[in-house]
Protein backbone atom coordinates (compact mmCIF):
# COMPACT_ATOMS: atom_id res chain seq x y z
CA UNK A 1 0.00 0.00 0.00
CA UNK A 2 1.60 3.26 -1.03
CA UNK A 3 2.48 5.67 1.70
CA UNK A 4 0.76 9.05 1.72
CA UNK A 5 3.15 11.90 1.02
CA UNK A 6 4.29 13.79 4.09
CA UNK A 7 2.39 17.02 4.48
CA UNK A 8 4.38 20.22 4.49
CA UNK A 9 3.96 22.56 7.44
CA UNK A 10 1.42 25.25 6.80
CA UNK A 11 2.81 28.77 6.51
CA UNK A 12 1.78 31.07 9.37
CA UNK A 13 -1.00 33.45 8.38
CA UNK A 14 0.16 36.91 7.44
CA UNK A 15 -0.33 39.25 10.34
CA UNK A 16 -2.15 42.50 9.75
CA UNK A 17 -0.39 44.11 12.68
CA UNK A 18 3.22 45.18 13.03
CA UNK A 19 5.67 43.01 14.90
CA UNK A 20 6.40 44.02 18.53
CA UNK A 21 9.76 45.60 17.71
CA UNK A 22 8.15 47.68 14.95
CA UNK A 23 5.56 49.01 17.40
CA UNK A 24 8.18 50.08 19.96
CA UNK A 25 9.03 53.74 20.32
CA UNK A 26 12.73 54.48 20.23
CA UNK A 27 14.02 56.56 23.15
CA UNK A 28 17.54 57.93 22.96
CA UNK A 29 19.25 57.30 26.30
CA UNK A 30 21.71 60.11 25.66
CA UNK A 31 18.89 62.57 24.90
CA UNK A 32 17.24 61.78 28.23
CA UNK A 33 20.31 63.22 29.98
CA UNK A 34 21.29 66.00 27.57
CA UNK A 35 17.99 67.33 26.20
CA UNK A 36 15.44 68.40 28.81
CA UNK A 37 12.67 68.68 26.24
CA UNK A 38 13.27 65.08 25.12
CA UNK A 39 13.20 63.92 28.76
CA UNK A 40 9.91 65.77 29.37
CA UNK A 41 8.37 64.32 26.20
CA UNK A 42 9.29 60.81 27.35
CA UNK A 43 7.86 61.39 30.85
CA UNK A 44 4.66 62.87 29.40
CA UNK A 45 4.25 59.95 27.01
CA UNK A 46 4.95 57.30 29.66
CA UNK A 47 2.54 58.93 32.15
CA UNK A 48 -0.10 59.67 29.49
CA UNK A 49 0.11 63.35 30.41
CA UNK A 50 -2.20 64.94 27.86
CA UNK A 51 -4.50 67.85 27.15
CA UNK A 52 -7.00 66.34 29.59
CA UNK A 53 -4.48 66.76 32.41
CA UNK A 54 -3.69 70.32 31.34
CA UNK A 55 -7.41 71.17 31.29
CA UNK A 56 -7.83 69.67 34.77
CA UNK A 57 -4.90 71.70 36.12
CA UNK A 58 -6.03 74.96 34.53
CA UNK A 59 -9.67 74.61 35.62
CA UNK A 60 -8.67 73.41 39.10
CA UNK A 61 -5.97 76.02 39.71
CA UNK A 62 -8.23 78.30 41.73
CA UNK A 63 -9.06 75.50 44.17
CA UNK A 64 -5.42 74.52 44.62
CA UNK A 65 -4.41 78.16 45.15
CA UNK A 66 -6.79 78.52 48.09
CA UNK A 67 -4.97 75.62 49.79
CA UNK A 68 -1.43 76.92 49.33
CA UNK A 69 -1.00 79.00 52.54
CA UNK A 70 -2.21 76.10 54.72
CA UNK A 71 -0.12 73.56 52.79
CA UNK A 72 3.03 75.66 53.26
CA UNK A 73 2.45 75.98 57.00
CA UNK A 74 1.90 72.23 57.38
CA UNK A 75 4.99 71.37 55.32
CA UNK A 76 7.30 73.64 57.33
CA UNK A 77 5.83 72.41 60.59
CA UNK A 78 6.79 68.91 59.44
CA UNK A 79 10.29 69.92 58.28
CA UNK A 80 11.02 71.48 61.66
CA UNK A 81 10.11 68.28 63.51
CA UNK A 82 13.42 66.66 62.49
CA UNK A 83 16.92 67.96 63.10
CA UNK A 84 18.19 66.59 59.79
CA UNK A 85 15.72 68.67 57.74
CA UNK A 86 15.75 71.68 60.08
CA UNK A 87 19.54 71.94 59.78
CA UNK A 88 19.20 72.89 56.11
CA UNK A 89 17.80 76.25 57.20
CA UNK A 90 20.86 77.09 59.28
CA UNK A 91 23.74 75.18 57.67
CA UNK A 92 22.28 75.08 54.11
CA UNK A 93 23.05 71.35 54.00
CA UNK A 94 21.31 68.22 55.29
CA UNK A 95 24.65 66.39 55.37
CA UNK A 96 26.15 68.64 58.09
CA UNK A 97 26.25 66.70 61.36
CA UNK A 98 27.80 69.24 63.74
CA UNK A 99 25.92 71.11 66.47
CA UNK A 100 23.35 73.74 65.47
CA UNK A 101 23.91 77.23 66.85
CA UNK A 102 20.25 78.20 66.47
CA UNK A 103 17.16 76.08 66.20
CA UNK A 104 14.78 77.70 63.68
CA UNK A 105 11.15 78.19 64.62
CA UNK A 106 8.09 78.42 62.39
CA UNK A 107 8.01 82.21 62.56
CA UNK A 108 11.75 82.88 62.54
CA UNK A 109 12.86 85.20 59.71
CA UNK A 110 14.60 82.53 57.61
CA UNK A 111 11.62 80.20 57.82
CA UNK A 112 9.18 82.96 56.86
CA UNK A 113 11.46 83.79 53.95
CA UNK A 114 11.50 80.16 52.77
CA UNK A 115 7.72 79.94 53.17
CA UNK A 116 7.42 82.89 50.79
CA UNK A 117 9.34 80.98 48.12
CA UNK A 118 7.41 77.74 48.65
CA UNK A 119 4.14 79.64 48.23
CA UNK A 120 5.44 81.11 44.97
CA UNK A 121 6.63 77.67 43.83
CA UNK A 122 3.23 76.08 44.49
CA UNK A 123 1.60 79.00 42.67
CA UNK A 124 3.88 78.18 39.72
CA UNK A 125 2.50 74.63 39.73
CA UNK A 126 -0.89 76.23 39.06
CA UNK A 127 0.34 77.97 35.89
CA UNK A 128 0.30 76.70 32.30
CA UNK A 129 2.02 73.28 32.01
CA UNK A 130 1.72 73.36 28.21
CA UNK A 131 4.68 75.76 28.09
CA UNK A 132 8.22 74.39 28.21
CA UNK A 133 9.16 77.17 30.64
CA UNK A 134 6.97 75.44 33.24
CA UNK A 135 9.11 72.28 33.08
CA UNK A 136 12.37 74.22 32.77
CA UNK A 137 11.64 75.89 36.09
CA UNK A 138 10.88 72.55 37.75
CA UNK A 139 14.23 71.32 36.46
CA UNK A 140 15.92 74.40 37.88
CA UNK A 141 14.34 73.72 41.29
CA UNK A 142 16.03 70.31 41.19
CA UNK A 143 19.36 71.89 40.27
CA UNK A 144 19.21 74.48 43.06
CA UNK A 145 18.98 71.78 45.74
CA UNK A 146 22.36 70.27 44.83
CA UNK A 147 24.32 73.48 45.41
CA UNK A 148 24.26 74.73 41.81
CA UNK A 149 22.87 77.87 40.22
CA UNK A 150 22.74 79.88 43.45
CA UNK A 151 25.02 82.54 44.87
CA UNK A 152 24.53 80.89 48.27
CA UNK A 153 24.61 77.10 47.64
CA UNK A 154 21.97 74.87 49.19
CA UNK A 155 22.45 71.10 49.54
CA UNK A 156 19.41 68.95 50.35
CA UNK A 157 19.77 65.20 49.94
CA UNK A 158 17.33 63.34 47.74
CA UNK A 159 15.64 61.32 50.50
CA UNK A 160 14.28 64.53 52.06
CA UNK A 161 13.15 66.00 48.73
CA UNK A 162 11.29 62.85 47.73
CA UNK A 163 9.50 62.40 51.04
CA UNK A 164 8.56 66.10 51.14
CA UNK A 165 6.97 65.85 47.68
CA UNK A 166 5.00 62.81 48.83
CA UNK A 167 3.85 64.72 51.91
CA UNK A 168 2.67 67.64 49.75
CA UNK A 169 0.87 65.27 47.39
CA UNK A 170 -0.88 63.59 50.32
CA UNK A 171 -2.15 66.91 51.69
CA UNK A 172 -3.40 68.10 48.30
CA UNK A 173 -5.06 64.78 47.48
CA UNK A 174 -7.03 64.69 50.74
CA UNK A 175 -8.04 68.33 50.40
CA UNK A 176 -9.24 67.97 46.81
CA UNK A 177 -11.12 64.72 47.42
CA UNK A 178 -12.79 66.32 50.46
CA UNK A 179 -13.98 69.36 48.50
CA UNK A 180 -17.70 69.74 49.20
CA UNK A 181 -18.67 71.19 45.81
CA UNK A 182 -16.45 69.74 43.07
CA UNK A 183 -17.94 66.88 41.08
CA UNK A 184 -16.21 63.54 41.63
CA UNK A 185 -15.03 63.37 38.01
CA UNK A 186 -13.28 66.73 38.36
CA UNK A 187 -11.71 65.72 41.67
CA UNK A 188 -10.31 62.56 40.08
CA UNK A 189 -8.99 64.44 37.05
CA UNK A 190 -7.29 67.09 39.20
CA UNK A 191 -5.74 64.56 41.60
CA UNK A 192 -4.39 62.52 38.67
CA UNK A 193 -2.97 65.57 36.88
CA UNK A 194 -1.31 66.95 40.02
CA UNK A 195 0.13 63.52 40.77
CA UNK A 196 1.78 63.41 37.35
CA UNK A 197 3.26 66.89 37.76
CA UNK A 198 4.59 66.05 41.23
CA UNK A 199 6.17 62.83 40.00
CA UNK A 200 7.81 64.64 37.09
CA UNK A 201 9.20 67.11 39.64
CA UNK A 202 10.42 64.11 41.61
CA UNK A 203 12.22 62.84 38.51
CA UNK A 204 13.80 66.26 37.98
CA UNK A 205 15.06 66.19 41.58
CA UNK A 206 16.48 62.72 40.97
CA UNK A 207 18.05 63.86 37.67
CA UNK A 208 20.40 66.19 39.56
CA UNK A 209 20.99 63.85 42.50
CA UNK A 210 21.71 60.55 40.75
CA UNK A 211 24.76 59.50 38.75
CA UNK A 212 22.77 57.93 35.89
CA UNK A 213 23.90 59.31 32.54
CA UNK A 214 26.91 61.07 34.05
CA UNK A 215 29.00 60.19 31.00
CA UNK A 216 26.82 62.52 28.91
CA UNK A 217 26.76 65.56 31.22
CA UNK A 218 30.36 65.99 32.40
CA UNK A 219 30.79 69.37 30.68
CA UNK A 220 27.35 70.86 31.36
CA UNK A 221 27.52 74.53 32.33
CA UNK A 222 25.38 75.99 35.10
CA UNK A 223 24.37 79.66 35.21
CA UNK A 224 23.91 81.33 38.59
CA UNK A 225 20.68 83.34 38.78
CA UNK A 226 18.56 84.89 41.49
CA UNK A 227 16.02 82.53 43.00
CA UNK A 228 12.69 82.82 41.20
CA UNK A 229 14.34 83.63 37.85
CA UNK A 230 14.78 81.51 34.71
CA UNK A 231 17.00 82.63 31.81
CA UNK A 232 17.13 86.09 33.38
CA UNK A 233 13.33 86.38 33.52
CA UNK A 234 11.32 86.50 36.73
CA UNK A 235 9.00 83.47 36.80
CA UNK A 236 7.75 83.44 40.41
CA UNK A 237 5.28 86.03 41.65
CA UNK A 238 5.47 87.80 45.01
CA UNK A 239 9.18 87.14 45.57
CA UNK A 240 12.12 89.48 45.15
CA UNK A 241 14.72 86.89 44.13
CA UNK A 242 17.03 87.82 47.02
CA UNK A 243 18.67 84.71 48.42
CA UNK A 244 19.63 86.23 51.74
CA UNK A 245 17.74 84.55 54.54
CA UNK A 246 16.02 87.63 55.90
CA UNK A 247 15.97 90.59 53.49
CA UNK A 248 12.60 91.60 54.89
CA UNK A 249 10.36 90.22 57.56
CA UNK A 250 7.15 88.68 56.19
CA UNK A 251 4.04 88.74 58.33
CA UNK A 252 3.95 85.65 60.60
CA UNK A 253 1.22 83.16 59.82
CA UNK A 254 -0.46 80.72 62.13
CA UNK A 255 0.19 77.05 61.39
CA UNK A 256 -2.87 75.09 60.34
CA UNK A 257 -3.68 71.54 61.34
CA UNK A 258 -6.00 71.12 58.35
CA UNK A 259 -5.24 72.17 54.76
CA UNK A 260 -8.89 72.53 53.84
CA UNK A 261 -10.23 74.41 56.85
CA UNK A 262 -12.48 77.11 55.47
CA UNK A 263 -13.85 74.85 52.76
CA UNK A 264 -17.22 75.17 54.49
CA UNK A 265 -17.17 78.79 53.34
CA UNK A 266 -17.20 77.75 49.66
CA UNK A 267 -20.34 78.91 47.89
CA UNK A 268 -21.83 77.71 44.63
CA UNK A 269 -23.52 79.79 41.99
CA UNK A 270 -26.82 77.90 41.66
CA UNK A 271 -27.08 78.86 37.99
CA UNK A 272 -23.91 76.88 37.22
CA UNK A 273 -23.43 74.04 39.68
CA UNK A 274 -20.62 72.44 37.65
CA UNK A 275 -18.40 75.54 37.92
CA UNK A 276 -18.50 76.54 41.59
CA UNK A 277 -17.47 80.06 42.49
CA UNK A 278 -15.04 80.14 45.39
CA UNK A 279 -15.87 82.86 47.87
CA UNK A 280 -13.15 84.64 49.80
CA UNK A 281 -12.74 83.01 53.22
CA UNK A 282 -13.73 84.83 56.35
CA UNK A 283 -11.23 87.42 57.49
CA UNK A 284 -10.77 85.57 60.77
CA UNK A 285 -9.37 82.51 59.00
CA UNK A 286 -5.62 83.09 58.41
CA UNK A 287 -4.99 79.70 56.80
CA UNK A 288 -6.81 80.05 53.48
CA UNK A 289 -5.95 82.65 50.87
CA UNK A 290 -8.67 84.54 48.94
CA UNK A 291 -9.66 82.87 45.70
CA UNK A 292 -7.54 83.86 42.73
CA UNK A 293 -8.89 82.12 39.61
CA UNK A 294 -6.80 84.13 37.16
CA UNK A 295 -3.85 82.19 35.83
CA UNK A 296 -0.50 83.89 35.49
CA UNK A 297 1.47 82.65 32.50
Amino acid sequence: MPHAPASTPASPPASSTARPMERMKHISREALYTDLEARIRYLHDFLDFSGRDIDALVSGAKYVKTLIPAVVNIVYKKLLQYDITARAFTTRSTSFEGPLDDVPEENSPQILHRKMFMKAYLQKLCSDPSKMEFWEYLDKVGMMHVGLGRAHPLHVEYIHLGVCLSFIQDILTEAILSHPRLHLSRKIALVKALGKVIWIQNDLFAKWQMRDGAEFTANEEVVIEKEGYLHGKKVLDDVDGDEEESPRTPTPTKASACPFSGMADLKVDESNAEEPQVASPKAADPNVAPDSPALKT
